[in-house]
């Protein structure tokens, strides 16, 4: 008996016996071929994915840092608006910066 490993033998759905030959090395070259530029496509397009998701979450993250300091700085104003508004030595305090004294008291009596 003797085997040949390139044709294989099948029933169609008729019944009859159908002849199929298996792929020879050429075809399989061409396979691994689209195969490998099927991956190497998919690689790219999720690289580039990648790549711009890592950016926008670098962004993010420096973004969040941003509005972190903002609204510390913000808190900051806040309350010394609130001092300015309701404390008469911050007021004093403020006004002697810009060299304000109060009316009636002479220089000498600091």
């Amino acid at each position: 008996m003797q085997s040949t490993p390139s044709i294989k033998r099948r029933a169609s759905k008729k019944g009859r016996m159908a002849i199929m030959s298996l792929p020879n090395k050429s075809q399989w070259w061409a396979f691994g071929v689209t195969g490998t530029m099927t991956l190497m496509l998919c690689l790219t397009i999720n690289f580039r994915a990648f790549s711009e998701l890592n950016k926008e979450a670098t962004e993010n993250s420096s973004l969040d840092a941003r509005i972190q300091s903002v609204t510390n700085e913000n808190l900051a104003l806040q309350e010394e608006i609130h001092y300015l508004k309701n404390d008469s030595h911050t007021v004093e305090r403020e006004a002697r910066k810009f060299g304000l004294r109060r009316s009636g008291k002479s220089r000498d009596a600091r």
